[in-house]
């Protein structure tokens, strides 16, 4: 298995790229990307068009996840901006 490293901003430490660390930090970064109406649906879900609804992180983790990753976001988010929390 390969030892590949990177640093995580939110563990605030190098951790390997096949971590859940790093999963979740690439997640979170993925969520942070999304523009407002995109983050809304991925928490929440949406209904097609047809009337079918297409579940969200809280219908599929929970809501204690969804929490976890919007406070990371936000945790993200300030590291970028310079504000290191």
């Amino acid at each position: 298995m390969r030892d590949n490293k990177a640093f995580s901003h939110l563990a605030g430490c190098e951790v390997s790229t096949w971590s859940e660390e790093w999963r979740h930090e690439c997640e979170v970064a993925a969520v942070l990307a999304m523009s407002p109406n995109q983050r809304k649906s991925f928490f929440e879900g949406n209904t097609m068009e047809d009337g079918r609804k297409e579940r969200g992180v809280v219908d599929i983790r929970g809501q204690a996840a969804a929490d976890k990753i919007k406070q990371d976001v936000y945790r993200l988010e300030e590291f970028r901006r310079g504000k290191r929390t």
